[in-house]
């Protein structure tokens, strides 16, 4: 890198942290935690397309897809295919009856809407289960950014995923969610501009064009498969499907999206403009060829998740390299403090407020989900330090908390007959049934994903059969 890239990612970071602070020092007094939390439920539609985008986008993805370029191929954009599918879905299926609710309780997590469906303890599992899976999606969020950092500056990876672990933390504990939505809007406008419009044509150029690339890579037995887009196996293509479909249904930071949106409409065409165009066919072609262009180029390179940021210092010109390598690292540190503050907002709501301090206030809740920030931020480090590949990390926590929290969703949202009882043994079984095929081993090549559907729906729907709904349910909740 040269010094002008130095400069640019200094400044860029400069700039984040001064918005955080900003963010910090405008809170109002008494609203402080529905800010850290909500965003004040006023964000605009640029704000909320973008920081929705970027959380999805702009952390594990934006480092898995160009890696699944470089050894799977074109067809790895099936991958974010099908997170684009279940997004559009959401704005359409999901988005108005959960916004509604949201404004009208000032309801802020998954624990609160299964609460307020069900009964308190349906809520508090749905509210567990979402904090760990997404605590562990976070794990996954800080490898990314240190993976940037050592083939970007040079760095030790432990040392990368420190130093990328702390900032995270010192800037989700100062803006919380309204800062991180601020930030998004100029990430993902230099993402788009740096990647889409400049890296993949740049590219397209070095290797000849789309002819000559399928040329290039179809001419060795070995790599002939990365440019058929069917190329991906049907127990794969499955594995992704039921991993990653329901998480726009189930995601706490889909859910803070859709509360901090000024408006139902806001929030429904934010998600709908997040699942086409952006995330396909932009972002899913267009990293995936990222990961290709490095495949011919850069043949030998050790870790395929590197692909995108070595293909950044190789083709962008100087200043410009600087600039896309901190809005990557940005947008990963994005992701993670978003993945991060929803299991603080749900233990600092649905443990903290509703078990132990029902009177507290807003400056101490906000007290609180700073210090749950610094605590869960260094367990996180700590779980990155153990598990070194950022795709089966976040495929995991996807798995987890799609088998358990899914087809409860559904019930909650469409299916009014869809009881306590039953909401609760589907989350347990279906959720254990997938850590149990995890365990196993995954056996005969199916997903744990599958196991976790296979026995979750059945459960669901007879278990709500035969059980009546309790005096706490509220089967009228979105009339």
């Amino acid at each position: 890198m040269h010094l002008l890239d130095y400069i640019a990612i200094t400044l860029y970071f400069a700039v984040l942290l001064w918005v955080g602070y900003r963010t910090m020092r405008s809170q109002k007094a008494g609203s402080e935690s529905e800010s850290f939390m909500a965003a004040d439920r006023d964000m605009n539609l640029l704000q909320t397309t973008a920081t929705t985008a970027a959380t999805d986008i702009g952390g594990g993805f934006s480092i898995a897809m160009g890696g699944l370029g470089f050894t799977l191929g074109i067809s790895g954009s099936w991958l974010i295919a099908v997170s684009g599918l279940s997004i559009v879905l959401a704005s359409f299926l999901m988005v108005p009856r959960v916004k509604r609710w949201a404004d009208r309780v000032k309801g802020l997590t998954t624990g609160d809407l299964f609460e307020a469906r069900f009964d308190r303890r349906t809520g508090s599992v749905a509210a567990i289960v979402i904090a760990l899976a997404w605590f562990t999606f976070v794990g996954g969020q800080i490898i990314a950014g240190g993976k940037l950092l050592q083939v970007t500056l040079g760095m030790n990876l432990e040392l990368a995923i420190f130093l990328a672990g702390a900032v995270i933390l010192a800037y989700t504990a100062m803006g919380g969610l309204k800062a991180v939505i601020h930030t998004d809007v100029f990430q993902m406008i230099v993402l788009f501009v740096g990647i889409i419009l400049i890296l993949v044509p740049i590219g397209l150029v070095r290797v000849g064009g789309w002819g000559g690339l399928v040329a290039q890579l179809s001419a060795n037995p070995e790599t002939a498969s990365l440019v058929r887009w069917n190329a991906v196996s049907w127990k794969q293509a499955l594995g992704w499907f039921f991993a990653i479909f329901p998480i726009w249904f189930i995601s706490i930071a889909a859910l803070q999206r859709i509360i901090a949106a000024r408006d139902e409409r806001t929030a429904r065409r934010a998600f709908l403009f997040t699942g086409v165009p952006i995330e396909w066919p932009l972002f899913a072609v267009g990293s995936t060829l990222v990961g290709l262009f490095a495949r011919v180029l850069m043949p030998d390179l050790a870790d395929a998740e590197l692909a995108t940021p070595s293909m950044i210092l190789a083709l962008l010109p100087v200043g410009l390299a600087g600039i896309v390598i901190a809005a990557y690292i940005a947008a990963v540190m994005s992701s993670a403090d978003s993945c991060l503050i929803g299991p603080v907002t749900i233990l600092t709501n649905d443990v903290y407020r509703k078990l132990y301090r029902p009177q507290a206030r807003s400056a101490e809740l906000l007290r609180v989900a700073r210090v749950l920030t610094g605590v869960l931020g260094v367990l996180a480090i700590a779980l990155a330090y153990l598990a070194p590949s950022v795709l089966d990390l976040v495929l995991y926590a996807y798995t987890f908390g799609a088998a358990g929290l899914f087809f409860p969703m559904l019930g909650l949202l469409f299916w009014r007959r869809t009881t306590a009882s039953g909401a609760f043994w589907s989350m347990v079984l279906g959720g254990g049934s997938a850590v149990a095929w995890t365990v196993a081993g995954e056996p005969w090549g199916f997903a744990a994903s599958w196991a976790g559907w296979v026995v979750a729906l059945p459960v669901l729907v007879i278990v709500s059969l035969a059980t009546r709904h309790s005096p706490q349910e509220n089967p009228d909740l979105f009339r």
